[in-house]
């Protein structure tokens, strides 16, 4: 996918560029003469791609601050909580409690001299499926999204357009639309050997902390801890329970504070993806593209109508319509803790309005 330092959206950049329907080449920054532009023919630069990856983040950021649940599975941490039985963690809709981990898989083939790029992986090294390959740019960390993972017999093929292999210093430095050159691998293109494969999945080792504080510990005014197991009871509002792996520590059965670990988040809620890029687009500072159907999505969402009610003027995401309608939409998903900060910021529709 198209790649940013600044900011690592759930919503990665190629899956919005498919959204707003930019070409995918000129997305990435290559003018690829083979590609049909239909209607908008912009070449996107570094900064358009990185101002883009951090309004959709801070939009992320906010919808979930209001949901009580994150858009698009995350791993979090809940810090030093106070320790209770059952205990309900900061964000809504928990997958398993652990730690995120990245083992590297070694790929048995692949082709770097077509477009797209194939690679191909043994199946059995992702015993959860296809959905645990992660593909990493070497230099940057920054991960790249596949067109296509493809099962074939005991292997997934895998396929990347060469438009989303540019070397990363030909991307930040970039002052002018890169040439398509279908002569690969060139110099400008990235191989096989700067990517690194990897299988990420959730270890659940690193559960939860436990803390044991007030005079409970060995040694006078030390704090101790334990590894605690976490129980999920139910998972749509993070309801857990949290036990310690030993049944105490110097007589102590029961911590003052708990840390946890924890994978959370879903896409089972219909418009999240227009949630978020309606959102974002309010939040960014430059229009980054000016396409004629580009131009239309962002009217759409940055208008400001010159009469708003009451209730208008006080949404708590801003008077853009694009802003209005993602809070709308908060209002009809949220829950939990989500649904608690939702309604200290509501105000009826009253006989107010402001003209602008």
């Amino acid at each position: 996918m198209a790649r940013a330092v600044g900011a690592q959206p759930y919503l990665t950049l190629d899956r919005y560029r498919q959204l707003v329907n930019v070409p995918m080449c000129l997305f990435n920054g290559v003018e690829n003469p083979d590609e049909a532009v239909n209607g908008c023919d912009e070449c996107w630069t570094q900064w358009m791609r990185e101002q883009t990856a951090q309004a959709l983040y801070d939009a992320e950021q906010t919808l979930a601050n209001h949901l009580g649940y994150y858009l698009g599975a995350h791993y979090l941490t809940d810090h030093q909580m106070p320790w209770a039985y059952p205990m309900q963690l900061k964000y809504g809709h928990i997958v398993g409690a652990g730690t995120q981990e990245r083992t590297a898989v070694i790929p048995t083939g692949s082709d770097f001299t077509v477009d797209p790029a194939t690679i191909t992986v043994t199946a059995a090294s992702f015993p959860g499926g296809a959905d645990e390959i992660v593909i990493l740019e070497n230099t940057t960390g920054l991960e790249i999204v596949p067109d296509s993972i493809t099962a074939v017999g005991a292997n997934f093929f895998i396929q990347i357009s060469q438009c989303k292999l540019i070397e990363w210093d030909n991307l930040e430095n970039q002052a002018a639309c890169i040439e398509y050159d279908d002569e690969f691998p060139e110099a400008a293109w990235l191989k096989l050997a700067d990517l690194t494969v990897y299988r990420e999945y959730l270890d659940t080792t690193d559960q939860a902390t436990v803390y044991f504080v007030q005079g409970c510990t060995c040694s006078p005014c030390e704090e101790e801890t334990s590894e605690a197991c976490v129980y999920i009871l139910n998972p749509e509002i993070s309801k857990v329970k949290v036990e310690l792996e030993e049944c105490g520590i110097c007589g102590c059965v029961h911590g003052s504070k708990v840390s946890v670990n924890y994978l959370a988040g879903t896409t089972d809620v219909p418009g999240w993806e227009q949630a978020i890029i309606r959102l974002a687009h309010t939040l960014m500072v430059v229009k980054p593209c000016g396409c004629a159907l580009f131009d239309a999505l962002w009217e759409r969402d940055t208008r400001i109508p010159t009469v708003l009610t009451a209730e208008r003027i006080n949404c708590p995401f801003g008077e853009m319509d694009g802003a209005w309608w993602a809070w709308k939409w908060v209002q009809n998903n949220q829950h939990g803790i989500g649904l608690m900060l939702g309604a200290t910021s509501r105000s009826k529709d009253r006989t107010m309005f402001k003209v602008l």
